[in-house]
């Protein structure tokens, strides 16, 4: 692809932690055009066969039969399934296929360099299996899947089959996915959509239409012939017994304006306020098991599968992954394990310039090393320039990157964010495990099966970003490359805020840890960043207190990602959370508005 363009785009998605300074620097007498919140669903009305259904007139029999180029995406609504739609008569399981990928395709750059190679136009090669259960047409595959594009790897998720009148017998079939820039957390999602029966297919129309990436904004769309192979899926009863399983443990949702019936008192226009309208990929609130989320919006209209948007996790990746890993390995192995030596389990720090000898497992989650070369906010974060490990693909040559920084504090006495410390954490919790587990253990893997599981993350969330060894299986990199949707980040946040990270009434993470990570443990805050604001276990906190209306002072443990990923915690129980492209920070809106509902502050 285009050199540039890789630079742009792979030095941004790299950034990760957000300036205290701009946390709350959004004015609380703004809102910024929220989109409107999605309406109160109804259930649908029983089925009448006398009932007309609304004649289609986008993506028609005739459009996805024939070539079809409207010169541009279409209106994201018709890939939804219509309330009235008709039980799909015919069997799906087997493989599609689609045919031409690497020579068509249509884009439209809205931001950043529009003079991107050929390749960026097209798809990678797509043949993959899915089966149908009910009306829902799931992927074998889940997670990030890694493709022989230059440019991008896929997200499958999980659509609906359905029949419409005017369709000629033909069952219609819509599922979303998303690509994601290969080696990077940055992702662009879509819908794919077409029509089959047992002895033929559609073309597939496929258009993406809305991106979580602060440097390249682009709507990619086609058209696409295709090839339906019927033919048994190995493991196809177990796919939708996984599957129904999944559906069955969704945290409970509502519509987002559903809360100021549920609360009269409060005003829910707070939540969501100062986050850019175009560059909102979705926000919610968790309070009393219920997750109330906000649409999400297109450049085309709303997404037909919300609650499959994904967004990058960045740096929220770091307290999700490596913290969380730690306090399970903690808990399972050796309350002590926070305490071991980076040295003992990552060899290569014995040819670094800085000095580890002194440094533990807790002091590299607190960014707190001492090795680094200027303790200015984010200056050795963004020496994107001349430090080769962010252009790093492999592990041997990212670790020495790592690695190469000098002493210049003792450990714990100084917070300087460094991406390169959560890559060397991870490596060494990572080997701590194989030393406890074998030679086969993996740190993500250990994480996604006793921390992702059991608490009913799905399999979406099974995967991250890996060092480019082994086709891009190698290390796990720890301080980025995950992808969530509402629901992963209502469970995760119900875990820890909650749940106290107990599972059915066993403690699954370490309470000591956790508590010190979520300020609940007053002799443990952290790290110092300036004044009113700590770093724990990878977990940022601010200190809210009379001075900003409250009747206490109390803490508030968050995390962020780069291009404007936020997840608050508060004391009350309550989550809030977003995710956006336009690095905008502002969250105390709804800290205020949870307040009404109930105190943060003890009566």
């Amino acid at each position: 692809m285009n050199r540039r363009l890789f630079l742009i785009i792979f030095t941004a998605f790299f950034l990760f932690a957000c300036n205290p300074a701009e946390i709350e620097s959004s004015p609380d007498n703004t809102n910024q055009g929220l989109p409107s919140p999605i309406p109160s669903a109804s259930p649908p009305p029983a089925a009448v066969p006398e009932t007309p259904q609304v004649t289609r007139t986008i993506l028609t029999y005739d459009q996805l039969m024939n070539n079809f180029d409207p010169g541009s995406p279409v209106d994201d609504g018709a890939f939804s399934m219509p309330a009235d739609a008709q039980s799909s008569e015919h069997l799906f399981e087997g493989r599609l296929e689609l045919i031409g990928e690497d020579s068509t395709g249509d884009i439209i750059v809205h931001r950043g360099d529009p003079n991107v190679d050929p390749e960026v136009y097209h798809l990678p090669e797509f043949s993959f299996e899915f089966v149908k259960s009910g009306d829902y047409f799931i992927p074998k595959q889940r997670g990030l899947i890694i493709t022989d594009h230059p440019n991008w790897n896929y997200i499958i998720e999980p659509g609906r089959v359905w029949q419409e009148e005017g369709d000629e017998g033909y069952s219609r079939v819509s599922f979303p996915f998303a690509l994601s820039w290969k080696g990077s957390n940055a992702i662009f999602n879509g819908v794919m959509t077409f029509l089959f029966d047992q002895s033929g297919i559609s073309k597939v129309w496929y258009q993406t239409t809305q991106e979580t990436t602060v440097s390249f904004s682009a709507d990619l769309w086609g058209q696409l012939d295709a090839i339906y192979h019927t033919e048994p899926v190995n493991g196809a009863d177990q796919i939708r017994e996984a599957f129904n399983e999944e559906i069955a443990n969704r945290f409970p949702t509502k519509p987002i304006e559903q809360l100021a019936e549920d609360y009269p008192q409060i005003d829910a226009a707070q939540f969501g306020r100062g986050i850019s309208k175009n560059h909102l990929t979705y926000y919610g609130f968790v309070i009393n098991g219920i997750n109330y989320v906000s649409a999400c919006p297109t450049r085309y209209g709303e997404y037909a599968y919300c609650e499959y948007m994904r967004a990058p996790s960045y740096s929220t990746a770091k307290s999700i992954f490596p913290s969380l890993a730690l306090m399970r390995l903690a808990q399972k192995y050796d309350p002590l394990a926070p305490e071991q030596m980076i040295k003992d389990f990552v060899p290569e720090a014995m040819d670094s310039p800085g000095d580890w000898s002194k440094v533990t497992f807790d002091h590299t989650l607190d960014m707190a090393t001492g090795n680094y070369q200027s303790a200015g906010y984010m200056v050795d974060e963004e020496n994107f320039g001349t430090d080769p490990f962010w252009n790093e693909e492999y592990y041997a040559e990212r670790i020495a990157a790592a690695f190469d920084w000098p002493h210049s504090a003792e450990p714990g006495t100084q917070w300087v964010y460094r991406t390169f410390d959560t890559f060397i954490v991870t490596r060494a919790l990572h080997n701590y495990l194989q030393s406890q587990a074998g030679s086969e253990a993996d740190i993500f893997q250990f994480l996604v099966d006793e921390v992702f599981t059991s608490i009913h993350i799905g399999p979406g969330a099974h995967t991250t970003l890996r060092t480019k060894d082994n086709n891009w299986q190698g290390q796990p990199y720890g301080g980025y490359g995950l992808w969530w949707i509402p629901d992963d980040i209502a469970k995760i946040t119900h875990f820890l805020n909650i749940d106290k990270g107990t599972v059915d009434g066993e403690q699954i993470l370490h309470p000591g840890l956790l508590a010190a990570a979520m300020q609940t443990d007053p002799d443990d805050r952290g790290v110092d960043i300036d004044s009113r604001s700590k770093y724990n276990n990878a977990f940022w906190a601010r200190v809210y207190d009379q001075s900003e209306g409250f009747d206490c002072e109390f803490w508030v443990p968050h995390m962020l990602g780069y291009s404007g990923i936020v997840i608050v915690m508060m004391p009350n129980g309550s989550s809030y959370y977003y995710a956006s492209d336009n690095r905008e920070f502002s969250w105390l809106a709804a800290i205020r508005e949870s307040n009404k509902i109930t105190p943060h502050c003890p009566p």
